[in-house]
């Protein structure tokens, strides 16, 4: 299945701003071994050009607890929601 559920949040980090627009799908995803390390790096070792962790992750932390949606909608997309790409008119 290819649907998900979506909705608008905020960073899991600081400073937490609330310009995230969250999407996760109703079955597990498929990654590669090289998948999961690249995102392993970036979330606990990734660093600046001064060695400086970019993440709070860094020490296998959890920025924040799980939040209220605080009346935020939740919504469900479906295959009905969306326009295969070769029926899309590409002109518009």
């Amino acid at each position: 299945s290819i649907h998900f559920f979506g909705y608008e949040g905020s960073l899991t980090e600081p400073p937490c701003s609330e310009f995230v627009s969250w999407y996760i799908t109703d079955e597990p995803m498929r990654v590669s071994h090289g998948q999961l390390e690249q995102m392993k790096r970036i979330l606990f070792t990734h660093v600046t050009p001064t060695c400086e962790p970019t993440s709070v992750h860094f020490r296998q932390s959890v920025a924040r607890p799980i939040q209220d949606t605080f009346g935020r909608p939740v919504f469900r997309c479906t295959v009905d929601d969306f326009v295969a790409d070769d029926l899309r008119d590409v002109g518009i």
